[in-house]
């Protein structure tokens, strides 16, 4: 799997980069599914054969419906509440992005996370971050039934998130919100059709290695789903550490926290970007300010065609 790469040669390299380097929007087709270039194909054909480990912790979602939030906790509770630990370590650095390869497409030697995953120590369980649709998770994940938390979120409210990160990630770009609408809606947007992605693991949702949570019910209760992480990694905790992760994990407290807020990283390539940040409100209910009757009327009709026969639905 190659060496390992240091943070200093991830620094060293993140200090190269410029913004028109990130290849997010621009998608291609990988075996039906739309992907960002920065997606590497080579990436893809590579994760096939990666070797996964047993206690591996996956954390699976489609674009900004709740990643950051959760991988953030699942550390914590890794770490069995240590939270002078993983503040030492940037949340982004804890929980390599499994098929992410930023400016791979211009620079050859971007690192690429899924060869730092295979040197991460064996001593403890590696957490890992993906929005790989299920069918192109390493076949290993399913042949190992290694634990998978997958977050869904409403469409109308991801799509407004989605929207707000692409501008973030491509400050080089126009994008206005009606062309962002067009493809995300259509699935031709990284990550591919939402609904296909949800369905994967709504029909695998009763697996015993699959927690399935909705972002809605973390927002409603965030130390109820401490807890029930906790549980299905196998912790116990008493109360007074389930409280110090609820509270390191609230949105007020991950968004000031350098370590917590991936901020800190992107500004290092796309400079301070005025009224724009990556956690930028972490609410429900933030698409009633974005979407237009027809907008909505058509995410509306996708999910009474797509996942209301599946049984998934959203308030």
């Amino acid at each position: 799997m190659g060496q390992a790469v240091s943070s200093e040669e991830i620094e060293r390299y993140s200090s190269k980069l410029k913004p028109v380097d990130f290849r997010t929007w621009e998608v291609y087709d990988y075996e039906g599914v739309s992907l960002c270039l920065d997606n590497l194909p080579s990436t893809l054909q590579d994760l096939k054969t990666l070797e996964i480990r047993q206690d591996d912790v996956f954390v699976v979602t489609y674009s900004k419906a709740g990643t950051t939030w959760t991988q953030e906790m699942l550390s914590c509770i890794l770490h069995d509440g240590d939270l002078e630990t993983v503040n030492k370590m940037h949340t982004m650095r804890r929980v390599p992005f499994l098929e992410m390869n930023f400016g791979g497409t211009v620079h050859s030697d971007c690192p690429r996370p899924h060869k730092i995953i295979g040197n991460m120590p064996r001593s403890s369980p590696r957490l890992i971050k993906s929005h790989l649709p299920g069918q192109l998770l390493p076949p290993r994940v399913w042949e190992k039934k290694v634990k998978i938390v997958y977050v869904i979120r409403n469409p109308k409210d991801l799509a407004t998130s989605y929207f707000h990160h692409m501008q973030l990630t491509n400050p080089h770009l126009d994008i206005q919100w009606d062309d962002f609408f067009e493809k995300f809606n259509s699935g031709k947007i990284a990550y591919g059709k939402w609904w296909d992605h949800f369905l994967y693991f709504w029909e695998r949702r009763n697996e015993d290695h699959i927690c399935f949570l909705r972002f809605e019910d973390i927002k409603k209760d965030p130390r109820g789903t401490v807890k029930k992480l906790s549980e299905f990694l196998g912790k116990s905790f008493p109360d007074d550490v389930i409280d110090a992760i609820t509270a390191h994990c609230s949105f007020a407290n991950m968004k000031k926290n350098p370590m917590t807020n991936p901020d800190s990283l992107l500004e290092m390539v796309m400079g301070k970007q005025e009224g724009r940040s990556f956690m930028r409100k972490g609410v429900v209910g933030d698409s009633k300010t974005h979407l237009s009757e027809s907008q909505a009327a058509a995410i509306d009709a996708v999910c009474k065609e797509k996942l209301a026969p599946a049984g998934l639905t959203f308030d």
